[in-house]
C-alpha cells in the first residue's frame, strides 16, 4: 500500500516528531513524507521517502486562530494554493492512501479531492474548539476535512470526544497514542537520594506554561542546590515567549539556577538525567507525549489535570495531576517530591508499570491495521453532509 503522509510543515512541532518517529521504525506500507522544505522534523528518514513541496505556500502563522479578516484569507488562499500543488502532485495521484497529518494538512487534503477518489485517514493532534484551531480553522475544518474524512485517528479519548458523533461524521474512527521515541521501557526506577534536577520538554509556547513552571520553581527551591531545565525551542515566530522567560527567570532570582537547553534530540538521554519530570500546560493536553515519556523512563512525573495526561496518571499512584495554570499548587507538590525520596521511589516503580503503553514499534502496527481498514472500506465520498 502506497501511503502518502501530508503535513503543512517540517518544523520539529508535536505532530511532525510523531510523523518522524513513525516513518523511523520499518513499516509495512510503502510511505512518501510531502512537506515544505523549511524545517528539519524529517532530516533522519530516508531521502526517498520524503517529497520536498518546494511549491507548497508558506503558511501565514496563526492564520487559523486570528479573528482578524484579512490574516485569515491569506491563510484560506495558502490553504487552497496548497490544495491545487498537491494535486499536480505524480505522488499524491499514485497514492493508495492519504493520510494528513495536522488541521491544516487535513483541509489541503480535502480541498485536493472533493470527490473522495483517494481513501483519506485525517490525524487528530488536538480537539475540534475554537481554542484550539480557531474562528476560521474550526469552520473550515470541520465543512472540509471532516466531510472528506474516511478515518479519523485520535491521539487520545480527550481528543475524539470533540468529534461529532455518526452518522454526521460517518468515518471510522480510533484512538492511537502518538509514537513518543519509547523503544523500550524501564523496568526499574533509579530514584537518587537527592533531588539534582527538575525538568520539562516541550517547545518553548506560552500555553505549555513554562511561566507556571517557572513561578513554581521559584517558590519551592529558589537559593537550593536543584536545577530547573528547560528543554525545547521556540517555534512558529514564538521566540519572544522564550525572552520573556529569561526575563521572568531573572525577576524571581532564579537565573542561576535555570538552564534553557534548547532542542534535545535524544530525549531518553536528558530525562535519565533529571530526578523530577514537569508538565505544566495551561489547559487540557491532548495527549502529553512529554508524560509517556516520563512513564515509560520510570521517572516522578507531575503533570496538568484533565486531557491526555489524565488517561494515564492516576494522582498520588504512578504521578501527581495539579491543576493547571496554578503555581502555588505546583510549587507544594515538587516541596514535597524534593523532601520524599519515598514517595519519589513509588511513583516512578508505579510508572513503571503503567499498562498500555505502546513503543513506537506498536504504533506502527496500530497504524498499518487502520490504513488497510480504511483502504478496504473506501468509497468515493461525494456528496457527504458537513459535520
Amino acid at each position: 500500500m502506497r501511503v502518502l503522509h501530508v503535513t503543512h510543515t517540517a518544523q520539529p512541532g508535536g505532530a511532525e516528531l510523531a510523523l518522524a518517529r513513525l516513518l523511523g521504525q520499518p513499516h509495512p506500507w510503502q510511505a512518501a513524507v510531502y512537506a515544505p522544505p523549511a524545517g528539519v522534523a524529517f532530516d533522519q528518514l530516508p531521502a526517498e521517502e520524503v517529497a520536498q513541496a518546494r511549491d507548497l505556500p508558506t503558511l501565514p502563522t496563526g492564520g487559523t486562530r486570528s479573528g482578524a479578516p484579512l490574516l485569515a484569507a491569506r491563510y484560506l488562499t495558502a490553504l487552497r494554493d496548497g490544495a491545487r500543488v498537491l494535486r499536480r502532485s505524480p505522488l499524491y495521484q499514485q497514492a493508495d492512501l492519504v493520510h494528513a497529518n495536522t488541521a491544516a494538512a487535513a483541509i489541503i487534503c480535502a480541498l485536493a479531492d472533493r470527490a473522495g477518489r483517494r481513501p483519506l485517514v485525517v490525524h487528530l493532534r488536538g480537539p475540534l474548539t475554537v481554542e484550539s484551531l480557531g474562528p476560521i480553522g474550526l469552520p473550515a475544518f470541520r465543512r472540509l476535512a471532516m466531510r472528506r474524512a474516511d478515518g479519523i485517528i485520535a491521539n487520545s479519548d480527550f481528543t475524539l470526544a470533540s468529534v461529532p458523533p455518526a452518522p454526521r461524521v460517518p468515518a471510522q474512527r480510533t484512538v492511537i497514542q502518538s509514537p513518543s521515541g519509547i523503544s523500550e521501557r524501564r523496568a526499574y526506577p533509579e530514584v537518587r537520594p537527592q533531588v539534582r534536577a527538575i525538568g520539562m520538554v516541550g517547545r518553548l509556547q506560552h500555553w505549555k506554561g513554562q511561566h507556571v513552571f517557572l513561578r513554581a520553581f521559584a517558590a519551592s527551591l529558589r537559593g537550593t542546590d536543584v536545577r530547573a531545565y528547560l528543554c525545547g525551542a521556540p517555534l512558529f515566530g514564538e521566540e519572544a515567549y522564550e525572552t520573556q522567560l529569561r526575563e521572568l527567570a531573572a525577576t524571581l532570582g532564579i537565573s542561576e539556577q535555570v538552564t534553557f537547553r534548547g532542542h534535545v534530540d535524544d530525549i531518553n538521554g536528558f530525562l535519565d538525567s533529571i530526578d523530577i519530570l514537569v508538565h505544566s500546560s495551561l489547559g487540557p493536553e491532548p495527549l502529553g507525549q512529554t508524560v509517556l515519556q516520563g512513564l515509560a523512563r520510570a521517572l516522578p512525573v507531575v503533570a496538568t489535570e484533565g486531557g491526555g495526561p489524565g488517561e494515564w496518571i492516576r494522582s498520588g499512584v504512578n504521578g501527581m495531576l495539579v491543576p493547571p495554570g496554578e503555581p502555588d499548587a505546583l510549587a507544594a507538590v515538587l516541596r514535597t517530591l524534593v523532601a520524599s525520596q519515598r514517595l519519589r521511589h513509588d511513583l516512578a516503580t508505579a510508572a513503571a508499570r503503567t499498562p498500555g503503553l505502546l513503543s513506537d514499534a506498536d504504533c506502527v502496527d496500530r497504524h498499518a491495521e487502520f490504513f488497510e481498514s480504511v483502504r478496504r472500506a473506501h468509497r468515493p465520498a461525494r456528496g457527504r453532509d458537513a459535520a
